[in-house]
């Protein structure tokens, strides 16, 4: 096929690419649709990992010339294969300004957030004052600490597509007078390492953290770093530029929730009872007894 991909996440054929099918925590389908006679086939790939309850698109292809019915067709067969294997919602993401991004709406995907992705070069990192680095790697037990600080700074849109606290993370945290202020999540791979921060707006000098946070990562071996800023967490793109970042296009990201919403009842609590009961008369506590005469 001599048309270009439209790679949404990852390497299409890069050796993690290739490896990722001898991965047991590690799966992924690619389906193929054919609109007609004479014209290109659509391909589509997602892809899981074990303990995530949603799916990524990777790619779809020929992305310069995607027509909206096969598009339509091919997006619809995959969230019915993500959604066969108990995947409940399916994430993809795409560039703002992209064509599809229609065709991808009518697919029922919704925008649950914007980022860009900042390429810090490798020769950013310097090994010399690792010692009194501040970030640590986070345990079992911050999972409170990191609980709180996610659901206080992530817009609700973004826990319901993403939830990280549903899932497992690995990364480096860093706290600020006994409180976790930042937490980074860090996906290592062949190409690079992607930062995914999650940072408390009271943080100082987050420009410099975020260097002593790259300095920290081990074994860059002349890798770049990607780091992605959400719109809602805005005030890191200084920071980002500041470290020679290069920014690319803004990416929208996009998810199709697999699963029927239903509205469940819930008990009343105990204010919402005592506000709503209204005083009854009831029977004297104290009785009096006859005596005798």
């Amino acid at each position: 096929m001599d048309s270009a991909i439209g790679l949404t996440r990852g390497n299409l054929i890069g050796s993690n690419a290739i490896l990722s099918y001898l991965r047991m925590e590690y799966s992924s389908y690619t389906a193929i649709v054919h609109p007609g006679k004479g014209e290109k086939p659509h391909v589509g790939q997602v892809r899981f990992n074990i303990g995530e309850q949603f799916a990524r698109l990777s790619f779809f292809a020929p992305a310069e010339e995607l027509d909206n019915r096969p598009l339509l067709a091919l997006l619809d067969h995959l969230a019915w294969e993500c959604g066969n294997r108990h995947a409940l919602r399916l994430i993809a993401e795409i560039d703002e300004d992209d064509p599809c991004f229609e065709a991808f709406r009518q697919a029922g995907f919704m925008v649950y957030a914007r980022q860009r992705i900042w390429k810090i070069p490798a020769s950013q990192q310097d090994t010399r004052n690792n010692e009194d680095n501040p970030w640590v790697t986070l345990n079992a037990a911050s999972q409170h600490a990191l609980q709180n600080l996610y659901h206080v700074i992530v817009p609700p849109l973004v826990q319901g597509a993403e939830a990280m606290d549903k899932r497992p993370v690995h990364g480096l945290g860093y706290t600020q007078n006994g409180e976790l202020m930042a937490f980074v999540e860090v996906i290592h791979g062949p190409l690079g390492v992607f930062l995914l921060p999650v940072v408390h707006p009271n943080l100082r000098q987050p420009a410099l953290l975020l260097e002593k946070l790259i300095n920290q990562l081990p074994a860059l071996f002349g890798r770049p770093v990607y780091l992605a800023v959400r719109e809602y967490q805005s005030w890191l793109n200084s920071a980002a530029e500041s470290l020679h970042g290069e920014p690319s296009q803004q990416k929208v990201l996009m998810v199709k929730h697999l699963a029927r919403q239903q509205r469940v009842g819930v008990t009343q609590t105990l204010r919402k009872v005592l506000e709503n009961h209204g005083a009854e008369p009831s029977a004297p506590i104290i009785q009096h007894s006859k005596t005798k005469e």
